[in-house]
């Protein structure tokens, strides 16, 4: 992801943490332990690693201004929203929910978060049930904002700070590019 400066590049890597076991980026249920954020310049050059903790930390953005960096974390089993500042110092925890597994976000403003879920109970499921949710930054006013039993999933906010893109999975096995207010 690239910050809105368009100087350097935001990514996930288990570079630092190569003897932990590789895991699988496609299975909630094993996804890479020790993958973590850093920071780079457009040419790789001046690596700065954000995080350290050996756990799931990935599906990384920016907030419009710059000023927050917001990430997914996975700590036993259980997937959060979490945000930092860009030198990776004040990390904090947004969601807090025990049943729905937070991922997939981005920013629509500088105040207001979007991003996709699914219930717990459902995960590993052929056609996994995923929702759009937006959220506050502090973590307050969650809405859910499709409801049908469908896969709606990495929703993108457009420019116009009002619309936003995300892909639904379509019967028999269709991906689809939905507009969405």
């Amino acid at each position: 992801f690239y910050f809105p400066d368009g100087k350097r590049l935001l990514f996930t890597s288990t570079r630092d943490n190569l003897d932990m076991p590789r895991g699988n980026y496609s299975d909630p249920k094993d996804y890479p332990q020790g993958a973590e954020l850093y920071s780079c310049n457009l040419d790789g050059s001046d690596v700065k690693r954000l995080t350290n903790n050996k756990v799931y930390d990935a599906e990384v953005s920016v907030s419009p201004d710059g000023k927050w960096i917001l990430f997914s974390r996975q700590i036993d089993g259980k997937l959060d929203l979490w945000k930092m500042r860009p030198d990776g110092s004040d990390q904090k925890q947004i969601t807090f929910t025990d049943n729905w597994q937070e991922g997939g976000s981005f920013f629509i403003d500088n105040e207001t978060i979007i991003f996709r879920a699914w219930d717990i109970k459902d995960q590993a499921q052929r056609g996994m049930p995923m929702s759009i949710f937006t959220i506050k930054a502090d973590g307050s006013d969650r809405k859910r904002i499709t409801t049908d039993a469908g896969t709606n999933w990495a929703p993108h906010p457009a420019p116009d700070g009002d619309h936003f893109v995300f892909v639904k999975v379509l019967p028999p096995k269709n991906y689809e590019i939905f507009l969405m207010s």
